[in-house]
């Protein structure tokens, strides 16, 4: 009997507990689906976000508006937002953080450090992206033909990933764990507005948490290559000017596996050399040249390319290391099987003398629909 009493007891207090004490309705909210952070004159924070509206009537569509606020910080710029904005401002939906370049020039930590560590706040899916100019007058355009602007830049950064202007994607959590990485650097896409048009201008470089220069779109696809990656796409337009070959060519290197080599060694005398290869197998698209595409002509093509490719890469090497940014890694091999030179290093000041050994080899293996 006492058992019985007790079982019941407890299936009482079980349904008397039930039901949800903590709820938001979806027409009381304002998501936030993109957010911009930019530094002002005065080195305050605003920060520009996009609040999706909910409908008012069943048949009504959401509806966008955009809000800044500039505050002493990053939190103080969103207070001050949440106390301007109508009702309740959540960004459980945020898909892209824009950070101006002045802000990024000053430093991602600030911006990023109360954002990724506040449980409420998205950070595995969130893409970061760097504008040329200020973050507002991206997020301002609020929309870009039939799309929303948060809805737009998402779309826009996930095709240029399809075209390897950057791969692997990153967001908020894989740029701040590599803040706290000494032996590796990143890059993300770099943005700005051309007329009406917002365009991808490549990719922005990073030493630390610091903006410290940039690659065209062209160079962001070969820096892409010698990670070893590429997204579905990977496409050059380059202009041969040897003799019976002269013309211009388009030709895609995506279709098939980077096969890399990437390998670290230190000299006697302490000296740091890198020696990091890519071979390609590309398509032909495009070829203006008179020569017919047989096998002679291939593998005349072939040669040209490589020298070409080769030359880029090493550009796109100096460029990395005039701004310092170690995107492939040096350090972290230094770190993990030649740890005591690495203590001996400023990798600040020893990087840029870093000894890379770089080259790229092409071979057409496919001419399409031309021949």
């Amino acid at each position: 009997m006492k058992r019985s009493i007790a079982v019941l007891g407890g299936i009482l207090s079980v349904a008397l507990l039930a039901g949800c004490w903590d709820r938001e309705y979806l027409k009381d909210l304002n998501l936030a689906y993109s957010a911009g952070f930019d530094l002002t004159k005065d080195k305050k924070i605003k920060e520009t976000v996009e609040l999706i509206i909910p409908p008012e009537a069943e048949q009504s569509g959401t509806k966008n508006e955009i809000h800044s606020a500039v505050g002493e910080t990053t939190r103080g710029a969103s207070n001050e937002l949440r106390v301007r904005v109508r009702g309740n401002m959540r960004v459980i939906k945020n898909g892209v953080q824009v950070i101006g370049k002045d802000l990024a020039v000053n430093g991602l930590k600030p911006p990023m450090d109360v954002n990724f560590r506040d449980p409420d706040n998205p950070s595995s899916n969130v893409r970061l992206v760097i504008a040329d100019g200020e973050a507002s007058e991206i997020i301002s355009r609020k929309e870009v033909g039939e799309l929303k602007i948060g809805e737009f830049l998402v779309q826009k950064i996930n095709s240029l990933e399809k075209m390897s202007l950057f791969y692997p994607p990153e967001t908020m959590d894989t740029v701040f764990k590599a803040l706290k990485d000494p032996g590796q650097d990143f890059a993300l896409p770099y943005i700005g507005l051309e007329g009406e048009e917002i365009i991808a201008k490549g990719v922005a470089l990073f030493h630390d948490q610091y903006f410290s220069g940039s690659l065209n779109a062209e160079d962001s696809i070969m820096l892409v290559l010698l990670k070893g990656r590429s997204g579905d796409n990977a496409r050059f337009t380059k202009k041969i000017e040897d003799g019976p070959l002269r013309g211009n060519i388009s030709f895609n290197v995506g279709k098939k596996k980077v096969n890399r080599k990437f390998k670290v060694m230190v000299g006697k005398n302490g000296e740091i050399h890198v020696l990091l290869s890519i071979k390609l197998k590309g398509l032909i698209e495009e070829y203006t040249g008179s020569l017919p595409l047989n096998e002679t002509t291939i593998l005349r093509i072939n040669q040209e390319l490589t020298d070409m490719l080769t030359r880029q890469a090493r550009d796109v090497v100096r460029s990395l290391q005039k701004a310092n940014c170690d995107i492939f890694g040096v350090g972290r091999e230094l770190i993990a099987y030649h740890n005591r030179l690495w203590k001996q290093k400023d990798w600040a000041k020893d990087y840029p003398d870093v000894q890379f050994h770089t080259n790229v080899q092409v071979s057409i293996i496919n001419t399409g629909i031309i021949q």
